[in-house]
């Protein structure tokens, strides 16, 4: 769905439009809203339950009551690698593809800072230590190539691009020169021949039948950098907060063909006569931003094995700017099959500027500690997603895409735990699993994730190594048409494909503690 928030054009072009982009924003404050924690290889290897362990830099972006378990100060880094892969089903036929990027996911430092006592005092009375840390995380990573293509009896893009035309209440072209907004998705259309006027209005010129195409490679990432401190009271009370500076690089390019037999009609001309059509739309959508956040926690020890924690992480106000171009591109081939000249447009251009407020999370978890011979870990995690709240200069835009939000999103729940053991002496084995609930209110949309690693410790230094396998379900539209569209009882409301995402990740950490 083409993004057309103006601030270069008219006002009256962005209300011809505007109908045809909330759901691309719809879709994109879910996708800004759903960072994973950022963390190290270990607690990655435990499914990412560490709201009660604590004692590792991924407590940062978790639960920075953890930063009050080091009693040295450390530093890590870990490099990933990531292979990424979606099956796709469009129309009856089935396509796959995959991408691989290796990056940085996390590097951090936290500082031991013990609090100063009479000499002959107890060390571990009243308050022990005073930690501060600070650390880099990639939260988020959009990387990933969606193909999927079929047959189509029932619409074809031109559907949608009529749709938009009769929905702008513009009337003839051939007899207003501003029947249709300059630059607009349908007046592209219509300079195309894909797209015709009649009395009764706007219809497609494609038959039925067609084949159609879509290619999507998407890029970037979201990431943040935490700054946090923590307090050990007497060994059994820890309680943090840190302040998170989020940032936000997406970019989605798709490319959408079409080709078919041209629909006979009357007035047609005659160079279209029984002729074959093909056409490509090409859009390139770039988000860029920065936002803010605080997480808060507290870890309580009941007996010495037993660790308790709760957490919250306030909203994230981001402050984001989307660029956005597209292009629409025709071809014609007589019923001969001699060629038409191509009909092309110039590149048409729109940037806006939107604010989003993503849920707030509360997490609680417990974590046993085995002695020396390892752990369990386990945490729930809530999170509203129904109190996204989006912002623009736009009132009707505002108000379309919070609604759409409100009657598409809720609240859910997501599980993780994590088991570590001994194997050796300083040789570790771990195997973790976690369950994010659908976000949608209609959709059984979950992921699941399954991860398993090894750790060694030596001296001052460490290596620990995680693999992860995650999967999830989502389903991908190339456009929709509304309920309004005279032959929508046919159409329907566009068609779907349904996607088998992915992800297999390797995650390695190196320590020292200093």
């Amino acid at each position: 769905v083409a993004l057309i928030l103006l601030s270069s054009l008219a006002v009256v072009q962005f209300n011809v439009q505007s109908f045809a982009l909330y759901a691309q924003y719809t879709s994109d404050v879910l996708r800004f809203s759903q960072p994973e924690l950022g963390s190290s290889a270990r607690f990655k290897g435990l499914g990412g339950a560490q709201t009660a362990l604590g004692g590792d830099i991924s407590s940062l972006s978790g639960n920075p009551a953890g930063l009050g378990f080091f009693t040295k100060s450390e530093f890590t880094f870990t490099p990933e690698f990531n292979n990424f892969k979606v099956g796709s089903e469009y129309l009856g036929s089935t396509q796959s593809d995959k991408n691989s990027k290796a990056g940085i996911n996390q590097v951090g430092v936290v500082f031991y800072s013990p609090v100063n006592k009479p000499k002959g005092s107890d060390l571990n009375s009243g308050w022990v230590s005073l930690n501060f840390g600070v650390g880099y995380n990639k939260t988020n990573n959009f990387n990933s190539r969606i193909s999927y293509g079929g047959k189509n009896s029932k619409s074809s893009m031109a559907d949608y691009f009529a749709d938009l035309a009769i929905a702008s209440g513009g009337g003839d072209p051939a007899t207003s020169t501003d029947a249709l907004a300059a630059g607009s998705l349908e007046q592209m259309a219509y300079n195309t021949f894909l797209i015709e006027y009649d009395p009764a209005g706007y219809f497609p010129t494609t038959a039925l039948n067609n084949t159609q195409q879509s290619v999507i490679n998407r890029s970037g990432s979201q990431s943040e950098v935490n700054i946090g401190m923590a307090g050990n009271y007497e060994n059994k009370l820890y309680l943090g907060l840190s302040l998170g500076l989020t940032n936000i690089n997406y970019t989605s390019d798709l490319a959408f063909t079409e080709s078919g037999n041209n629909l006979n009609y009357t007035g047609q001309p005659a160079d279209f006569l029984n002729g074959t059509y093909t056409f490509g739309y090409n859009s390139i959508q770039e988000t860029k931003g920065n936002g803010i956040n605080a997480k808060l926690g507290l870890i309580y020890k009941p007996v010495n094995e037993l660790r308790l924690g709760l957490s919250f992480v306030t909203p994230t106000w981001y402050s984001l700017t989307d660029n956005f171009s597209e292009n629409l591109n025709a071809s014609y081939r007589r019923a001969n099959g001699s060629a038409v000249p191509e009909y092309t447009n110039p590149l048409s251009s729109y940037n806006s500027e939107y604010s989003l407020r993503t849920p707030y999370k509360v997490s609680g978890g417990a974590a046993y500690i085995l002695g020396n011979s390892g752990l369990i870990t386990a945490d729930v995690e809530y999170v509203d997603y129904s109190s996204i709240h989006f912002s623009s200069n736009f009132p009707n835009e505002e108000r379309r895409t919070n609604l759409d939000v409100a009657n598409l999103y809720k609240g859910n729940f997501n599980y993780r735990a994590g088991l570590e053991f001994k194997v050796v002496d300083n040789f570790m084995l771990r195997g973790g699993y976690s369950f994010a609930g659908s976000p949608y209110k209609n959709l059984d949309f979950t992921t699941q994730a399954y991860s398993g690693g090894l750790g060694y410790r030596f001296d001052n230094y460490y290596v620990d190594v995680t693999y992860r396998h995650t999967k999830w379900d989502s389903t991908n539209s190339p456009y929709t048409i509304s309920s309004s569209y005279p032959d929508y009882n046919f159409t329907g409301a566009g068609p779907t494909a349904n996607l088998k995402n992915t992800a297999d990740n390797v995650f390695l950490t190196f320590g020292v503690r200093f």
